[in-house]
């Protein structure tokens, strides 16, 4: 008898997974609008979700939904449990892998009202509240969110998640507004991944948390994961970036961007947390403006409660107060707080210090020094083409802060601070690719480098010259091959028609990819 209750209960928990639907949304479809196919699509989205069930999933085409075609600000979009929404699409896929996530743009929107102004617009775009089990949304533009006052988060909000996860992928989350807290995103005893992102021009008018705030814990404390994601242009009084009113269980930022954010008193500020980590990121060009203004600000209130920043960069963020200033522009308050492997250089600096004297610092570059730390150096670290114009706010997109081959930030470093899986740099690449880790985002590995251009008999690159040499280009492999620079930026191709190419490149790390030939790392001294 237990065993075939068990098997009944069994049956029954998987019954929604076995008669699982994929419902299709396309604002232009023409057909029976019932969902069942890219003929017959919803035109709205809404109508999916209020049917849509456990081990469903949505499909939406490009084009701008709203959630609701008239003025009330409180409907959002609200993901149901158990059901996945994926856009990117232009309408006759049927395989995730053939969106078109560029071309397809799928627009999530709260601009109900009058085109244009966010006063009247929807307080949040994309809510998901009780959620029991994980999902995902993935390739969405979500934007124009207003929460006004008495609400949060003008983009996504996610509350009472501790036994799901919610997990936010692929997504552009842009131009969304809070008065008080969380203006792209607001969390609240949830668990949320965050994963391939950009966060932009998102703003708290007078709170905390432009980009992302976790707030009330609601019985329960939230944890934050983000990886390879972007942030920049957004603002705030309190952590333009990055804010929390109560403890996190686990916060997480891996292979991230700040850049080109301006906050009053901080941009990222992590107060409270069981563990924290952030690894294998740069935060460069943004600015404050107060006295005790600070662009990353970590306060713990257990002694076991260690913040780790390892391997990143942390370079030419200033505070532009005029009347003087009385912190530095990193502050960790606690001494468990550890920093290791990161690049330190060029921010405003108080009493010539860039970090306070209270963390363990080692195996770092920190300008001005840092007397209590092991093996600090103070010392220009040699990036390929840094930003070079007066303090103030730019996109360090624009210039390139991988390390020139004769950086003193080149394998240097802690191996032991590299653990799985926080061991990709920046641009995805292996960490510990010379004898010893380098210091900051990312890695190089200058003496690999030169060998492998010298003993491939198939191809190598002459440094004295500065020619790419292709040994079989009069009887061999014809395809395009591809220059990218170590963040792994596109900077020329070549047509391999000849057996010497003189390449024009300024001073760096490169590779070469060649669809026969595979890789070739080299370097321009």
């Amino acid at each position: 008898m237990l065993r075939t209750i068990s098997s009944c209960l069994l049956a029954l928990a998987l019954a929604p997974l076995a008669n699982a639907t994929r419902y299709h949304v396309n604002l232009n479809a023409t057909g029976a609008n019932i969902g069942s196919n890219w003929n017959d699509a919803f035109v709205d989205l809404q109508s999916a979700l209020s049917l849509a069930i456990p081990g469903d999933e949505i499909w939406v085409a490009a084009g701008v939904y709203k959630p609701t075609n008239n003025t009330d600000r409180t409907i959002a979009f609200a993901l149901q449990d158990g059901v996945d929404l994926f856009g990117g699409f232009a309408g006759g896929e049927t395989e995730l892998i053939q969106r078109d996530l560029a071309n397809n743009i799928t627009v999530l929107s709260g601009d109900i009202g009058q085109p244009g102004s966010i006063a009247d617009n929807s307080h949040t775009v994309v809510k998901a509240n009780n959620i029991t089990t994980t999902i995902t949304l993935d390739g969405f533009r979500i934007m124009s969110g207003n929460s006004g006052n008495g609400n949060n988060g003008g983009g996504v909000s996610a509350t009472n998640i501790t036994n799901g996860l919610l997990i936010v992928k692929n997504c552009h989350i842009v131009r969304n507004t809070s008065q008080n807290y969380g203006g792209g995103i607001y969390l609240a005893a949830a668990r949320l991944t965050i994963e391939n992102c950009l966060l932009e021009l998102n703003q708290t008018s007078g709170g905390s948390g432009g980009a992302i705030c976790n707030g009330n814990n609601n019985g329960g404390y939230s944890s934050l994961t983000i990886l390879d994601s972007r942030f920049t242009n957004n603002t705030a009084r309190l952590g333009a970036c990055l804010y929390n009113t109560v403890r996190y269980e686990d916060l997480v930022i891996d292979r991230c961007t700040f850049t080109n954010n301006t906050g009053s008193i901080s941009l990222i500020e992590v107060d409270d947390f069981s563990s924290a980590r952030m690894s294998n990121s740069y935060v460069i060009g943004n600015t404050v403006n107060d006295f005790g203004g600070s662009v990353i600000r970590v306060n713990s209130f257990n002694q076991e409660d260690a913040f780790n920043l390892v391997n990143c960069t942390v370079v030419q963020n200033f505070n532009l107060y005029e009347n003087g200033i009385q912190d530095e522009i990193i502050r960790l308050e606690d001494p468990q707080h550890r920093v290791t492997n990161c690049i330190i250089y060029k921010n405003t600096a108080y009493n010539d210090r860039q970090l306070n004297e209270q963390a363990q610092v080692s195996y770092s570059i920190i300008e001005g020094g840092y007397p209590s730390g092991d093996n600090i150096i103070d010392s220009d670290p040699l990036f390929t083409t840094p930003y070079s114009s007066d303090p103030g706010n730019f996109d360090a997109i624009d210039y390139d802060y991988t390390l020139l081959p004769s950086s003193p930030a080149i394998n240097v470093g802690s191996d032991q601070a590299v653990i799985d899986p926080y061991n990709r740099d920046l641009a995805q690449q292996p960490r510990i690719q010379g004898e010893v880790v380098d210091l900051g985002c990312y890695e190089t590995d200058q003496t690999v480098a030169i060998m492998e251009s010298v003993h491939d008999t198939r191809w190598f690159f002459d440094p004295t010259r500065s020619e790419l040499h292709l040994m079989d280009a009069m009887n061999g492999p014809r395809g395009t091959i591809a220059i990218h620079d170590m963040s792994g930026k596109l900077i020329t191709t070549i047509q391999p028609n000849a057996r010497v190419h003189h390449l024009l490149l300024l001073t760096g790390a490169y590779v070469a990819v060649s669809p026969e030939r595979g890789t070739l790392k080299f370097v321009v001294p």
